[in-house]
């Protein structure tokens, strides 16, 4: 009788130990091998044998989502501020969230030798996250050290970061038993085999320990050797038909989850004793672990591939009962992006409407749009009729999304399912009559006569606050400013800016203040462009009162870019800058990341405003639009910031080759302060390259627009470039007075701002480091580890880090990447 094999049993060579030791001497460690190689396990218990505080992660799906969402609450027991923080930020899928999220982790204070772990991390495929993991590793975070385990290679550039000594590699060839490892590892289980049997086993599983795991448990019961054609013949022989019916029937049920609580266990079960199955299950067979800490089990890769072949002969109806009771789970959760996946695998589309009605759609995000767009045409219109709500959410989706087309054809199906309501329920159809007039506004974006029109139905219709508008959302799309999103009929400014004074007050009222202050920055910001700067003041502080009293942030920027700017009117130097600071340092304070890039855009225009195109955040120099999270409503406004920078960097070639982009943008609404700055951009940079006569009808392309409104400041803001176009155009007999008038602001305005710029350079041009940080700041700029510093100043690593720390406190940074930039626009000046 041979010994039954301990399925807790783990067999670590001295090999692979000696390989996972070297974990703490690397940032980062990557174990890749394919499936059934005992990484994870592996993995797990050599941390579990050593001293280290381990954060680990398994991911589930390719949802980046979900996958941040767990990777943020590693961090609450560590530092709970600094979790949401980075829950704040979201996915980093962008330069401005990636340096963000890197500064924050370097912000953590780590135990001694802590392990972060992210399992399955093949399930991703994302070079979003491959990309934040990257810029971790290379800021060397103390303490820190992580290992991604995968069955693919991890990200594009693995083999420079070892090159560089950030990575260490544990591959495939790791994990492959040797003839000697299986004779030991069958001695170890009891089990002494013959020449012929080893040479088998060598030959039938190619090192695989999990082959050889079932070929030794099939031993075990039988005697012999099994000569199985396949791996999954192998599983069904000596772990599946050895089990229970109802042990079978029960894995059947949970075989669609990657992993699963006990809790979740017993709601799929339906029926008494999921806590014994489990146990039995746990203990008998190493497909099935209990995982303590986190209070759940996994099956194995191998072991849930099996179950799943077999639940896929289950019938239609027994699958869908199976994916139809997952969805209420993770409603019942709180996941709602899981649940509509499982209704929808069960046709269950009144569960899916219903689930979006639950979740408000707080949980939709960008990635998940073909996934919403399938399930809202493949839902029988009898459903959707049924739930109106759903489609109210899945519209606005589609507004946010810019699937204009789409967005059209729901606000008409949803106008339909409205008027086939019955006479009966009155109260209902007026409710949802009156949050679909609130979500035409969106049908007439821009023409506030339009917008205005559907607000006063709403009014009428509605018994109380929109449940159908976030009052957190931005107002304004991530625009820094109200007069250029609804500026969009020439010699109708002031009409326009008395319109938005009529209606913001009726629309706050049906959104519990979603916008308070709008008209007021708009009457402020007109104020501003015709040159009156007093009266410009005096509505601003009204509008920063009203928004802050609803903690409109959207708003409040708005009002505190116009503040900025006529601050450097004034020619005050202190406010821009301690401003500019503080108002960032705000945001991230308040957790509110998703307006950082709004004021990226603010923070770009008053550097480009101060010709210092250095200062201009890298991102919007770079023209990089479509990688960040900007909504179509602010393109002409990034447009703006990012023609004035390659105006003041001199690339007039491509600023001529982008106008009709600009235009194009500007257009689409319209917004006529991008047309304006673009017809004036184009101007200067056609009369830089010699071309006069063009530059001159580029300039009264902009001057027929802003003349009627007597709107002055784009020309003032590029007065330094205008002087001779303007003369050429004055001379021409062509707008005397607005010209006049122009000239006769930029002068002080001139002066007041080279004053700023002035100081701003002389008092940038050092850095208060000693020669040794600054050579440390140099190393770390081009790319190398500490290690590697210090190797080639000859100190020690920990000097370096020393040197480091006290770098990031002189410059009031916490992260490499904030250094590296510091030093390359210094060096640029």
């Amino acid at each position: 009788m041979y010994n039954k094999i301990d399925a807790r049993t783990i067999y670590m060579r001295k090999s692979i130990n000696e390989a996972l030791n070297k974990i703490w001497e690397y940032p980062l460690t990557v174990v890749e091998a394919p499936m059934g190689y005992g990484k994870t396990t592996t993995v797990k218990e050599h941390l579990k044998n050593n001293q280290t505080e381990v954060l680990w992660q398994t991911l589930l799906d390719d949802s980046l989502t979900v996958f941040w969402n767990g990777f943020c609450r590693l961090f609450r027991w560590l530092n709970p501020d600094a979790a949401a923080s980075l829950a704040g930020v979201g996915v980093p899928s962008n330069s401005v969230f990636l340096e963000e999220a890197v500064g924050i982790v370097e912000g953590i204070q780590f135990p001694a030798r802590t392990t972060l772990v992210v399992d399955d991390y093949h399930l991703l495929s994302s070079t979003d996250a491959d990309r934040f993991f990257e810029l971790l590793v290379r800021a060397e975070i103390p303490n820190l050290h992580i290992v991604i385990v995968s069955r693919s290679v991890f990200g594009e550039n693995t083999a420079e970061l070892a090159l560089k000594g950030y990575c260490w590699v544990i591959d495939k060839s790791h994990f492959v038993l040797s003839r000697e490892d299986i004779v030991e590892y069958c001695r170890l289980r009891g089990v002494i085999l013959n020449t012929e049997e080893v040479d088998f086993l060598v030959s039938y599983t190619e090192g695989w320990i999990s082959a050889v795991y079932l070929c030794l448990l099939g031993y075990l019961q039988d005697g012999r050797i099994e000569h199985q054609v396949s791996l999954y013949e192998l599983i069904e022989k000596v772990v599946y038909r050895r089990i229970s019916a109802e042990a079978r029937e029960f894995l059947l049920t949970i075989c669609i989850f990657d992993n699963f609580t006990l809790e979740q266990a017993e709601y799929m079960w339906c029926r008494k004793d999921a806590v014994g199955l489990l146990r039995r299950l746990a203990a008998n067979n190493a497909f099935i672990r209990y995982d303590q800490a986190a209070g759940t089990y996994y099956m194995h890769n191998i072991f849930t591939s099996y179950l799943r072949k077999m639940f896929n002969r289950l019938s239609l109806e027994q699958k869908k009962a199976v994916w139809n009771r997952a969805g209420k789970w993770y409603v019942h959760a709180g996941d709602c992006i899981h649940a509509l996946d499982y209704f929808y695998q069960a046709a269950d589309f009144d569960n899916l409407l219903a689930a979006i009605e639950i979740d408000k759609g707080n949980s939709i995000w960008s990635e998940h749009k073909e996934k919403l767009i399938q399930y809202f045409s493949d839902c029988p219109v009898e459903i959707k009729r049924e739930h109106v709500q759903a489609c109210l959410i899945y519209a606005i989706n589609l507004f946010a999304f810019n699937e204009m087309e789409l967005f059209a054809g729901q606000c008409e199906e949803i106008g339909r399912y409205i008027e086939a309501l019955s006479g009966e329920m009155e109260y209902e159809k007026n409710q949802l009559s009156g949050e679909f007039e609130l979500l035409c506004i969106f049908t007439k974006y821009n023409h506030i006569t339009g917008m205005y029109e559907h607000i006063q139905l709403a009014s009428g219709l509605l018994k109380g606050p929109s449940e159908f508008i976030d009052k957190k959302g931005s107002w304004t799309f991530g625009s820094p400013s109200v007069l250029y999103m609804f500026y969009r009929e020439s010699g109708q400014l002031e009409q326009e800016v008395q319109e938005m004074k009529e209606a913001i007050p009726h629309y706050c009222r049906l959104t519990d203040g979603h916008g308070l202050g709008a008209e007021s920055v708009m009457q402020a910001e007109r104020y501003y462009y015709i040159g009156d700067f007093e009266n410009a003041e005096i509505s601003l502080h009204k509008a920063l009162y009203s928004a802050r009293s609803q903690s409109q942030t959207a708003i409040e920027l708005c009002a505190l870019f116009l503040q900025l700017r006529l601050a450097v009117v004034k020619g005050e130097l202190g406010y821009v800058m301690n401003h500019l600071q503080q108002t960032r340092e705000e945001i991230k304070h308040r957790g509110l990341y998703e307006y950082l890039h709004t004021w990226d855009m603010c923070e770009g225009f008053i550097f480009s405003y101060l010709n210092m195109a250095k200062k201009v955040p890298a991102w919007i120099a770079n023209g990089d639009l479509q990688g960040q999270s900007i909504l179509f409503p602010s393109y002409a406004f990034f447009n703006i910031v990012w023609g004035k920078a390659l105006l003041n960097s001199g690339q007039y070639l491509k600023l001529i080759g982008l106008a009709e982009t600009f235009i194009g943008h500007a257009s689409v609404f319209p917004n006529l302060l991008g047309l304006v700055y673009t017809y004036i951009y184009e101007a200067v940079a056609k009369s830089k390259l010699g071309h006069q006569e063009k530059a001159r009808l580029s300039l009264e392309k902009a001057l027929a627009i802003a003349a009627p409104d007597q709107v002055v400041m784009p020309f003032v803001e590029n007065g330094e470039y205008l002087a001779a176009i303007l003369a050429e155009v004055e001379a021409a007999g062509h707008y005397p007075e607005l010209i006049n008038r122009i000239r006769g602001i930029f002068l002080p305005f001139e002066k007041n701002r080279n004053t700023i710029a002035a100081e701003l350079s002389s008092g940038g041009s050092k850095l208060p480091l000693t020669e040794r940080e600054w050579t440390i700041a140099e190393l770390i700029t081009a790319g190398m580890t500490n290690r590697a510093i210090g190797t080639k100043l000859h100190i020690a690593e920990v000097t370096v880090k020393k040197a480091l720390q006290n770098i990031y406190a002189k410059l009031g940074i916490n992260s490499r990447t904030a250094l590296t930039r510091i030093i390359i626009e210094y060096k640029a000046e």
